[in-house]
């Protein structure tokens, strides 16, 4: 009985530990100016300058000149079409290949689209003829909207054309469109049928903004510690500190307090508020979101004890932001990125988070079917809690160390 009294007095001095720690962590963060514009400005806004940046979703209206050498019928034709095209503006119309060149450079036009002087010519007696586009590769947007507009008008003027041969040798019309088209294909867009950008990056952006800004602020939060702690020490010689258990679940429930707030807006409210794909729902995205949550955590705290200062963590944040979104495996397909990158991206949650996240939100994959993506961020969490307690550990017998030489 007296050994039961003892551990229940132990464990209610834990919890008061804990909970002590808890507001403390909870005191420097509100105390911090530049933690919060991390956490909650950077956290909050970002998302929203990025869906607003992104809202239109898909390039219209693209500013281009036609250099018309044919001049006929035939060739202003295909012009009218192609400003009709959603994707294209015709804005000028040049007589020569050098005035047109001369608008594309001033930057008045995106493109250039060349019409030869054979063109009608070319089309009356039978004859292939070829359609010049000329836009800047640099901006693959403008070159994937001209270059799409101007084959769908060519391929519709050709099968147009082509009936109208086939029913001049007299076949009926119905025959002529089953001899020029005899395949029709449907094209179904799946997950993006707008073929948005935004709908495209944000969600990996969303996954690495939580992630980020949790590296940052808690690193920002251990440079403060360093800086204002006698010794320079991580970890403050107090009673209360003792304990590597408790600091790390005392600061790790107040980060994930403010995260489960922040990490809701993102992957909840963004995609409704700019009208993203989510079809996940609320209860598998908070499912996801708790893993996930705790291995970006605990991950911030191992890699806090290596922060001096605050301008450290700075420095991470700016080297790793972009790589960490290039080798995640949604802008260029996981299977072709080198082995090498593919396997050093599986240790940041922001990989894992993001290739989950795309399933959940975007295709509409139930919890069961990322459980390879799932259980590794619950995985993440166990080996960077360990990781975290280690470190941390070493910090506490480090303070105790000086605080000895020093008696």
């Amino acid at each position: 009985m007296k050994s039961t009294t003892i551990h229940w007095k132990q464990f209610r001095a834990g919890l008061r530990d804990i909970f002590a720690i808890f507001l403390a962590e909870l005191s420097h963060i509100f105390k911090d100016t530049g933690v919060l514009v991390i956490f909650f400005a950077a956290g909050l806004l970002y998302p929203v300058l990025y869906g607003f940046t992104y809202k239109n979703e898909v390039l219209r209206d693209i500013p281009a000149v036609v250099a018309d050498l044919s001049n006929t019928a035939t060739s202003r034709n295909f012009i009218r079409h192609l400003d009709a095209t959603p994707e294209v503006e015709v804005c000028y119309k040049r007589a020569t290949m050098e005035e047109a060149e001369a608008l594309y450079v001033s930057g008045k036009a995106m493109a250039i689209i060349g019409i030869p002087a054979s063109f009608s010519e070319d089309l009356s007696r039978t004859r292939q003829t070829r359609i010049t586009v000329c836009c800047n590769m640099a901006s693959m947007m403008y070159y994937k909207g001209v270059y799409a507009a101007v084959s769908y008008v060519s391929l519709d003027m050709g099968r147009t054309i082509q009936i109208q041969s086939l029913t001049r040798s007299g076949l009926s019309r119905q025959q002529a469109v089953l001899r020029a088209e005899p395949i029709r294909y449907e094209p179904v867009s799946l997950f993006n049928p707008k073929g948005g950008f935004a709908s495209f990056l944000m969600p990996a952006v969303l996954i690495l903004i939580i992630q980020q800004t949790l590296v940052l602020g808690i690193g920002m939060l251990a440079g403060t510690a360093r800086e204002e702690n006698t010794f320079h020490n991580l970890i403050p010689y107090q009673r209360k500190y003792h304990g590597t258990m408790r600091i790390i679940s005392g600061k790790a429930l107040a980060y994930f307090l403010i995260y489960a707030l922040i990490a809701s807006y993102n992957l909840i409210a963004i995609p409704h508020l700019f009208n993203l794909p989510h079809l996940a729902s609320l209860p598998t995205i908070f499912f996801f979101m708790i893993p996930l949550l705790l291995a970006c955590i605990f991950l911030s705290m191992t890699l806090s004890v290596f922060f001096w200062n605050r301008e450290n963590s700075l420095l991470l944040y700016l080297f790793t932001s972009l790589p960490l979104l290039f080798i995640s495996g949604f802008s260029w397909p996981a299977t072709h990125i080198h082995g090498f990158w593919k396997s050093l991206g599986v240790f940041f949650p922001s990989t894992l988070g993001i290739q989950g996240f795309l399933k959940l939100n975007t295709m509409g994959a139930s919890l069961s079917l990322v459980r390879y993506e799932y259980l590794g961020l619950w995985v993440q969490t166990g080996l960077y809690f360990l990781l975290a307690f280690f470190v941390y550990r070493w910090q506490i017998l480090q303070s105790e160390a000086r605080k000895t030489r020093q008696q």
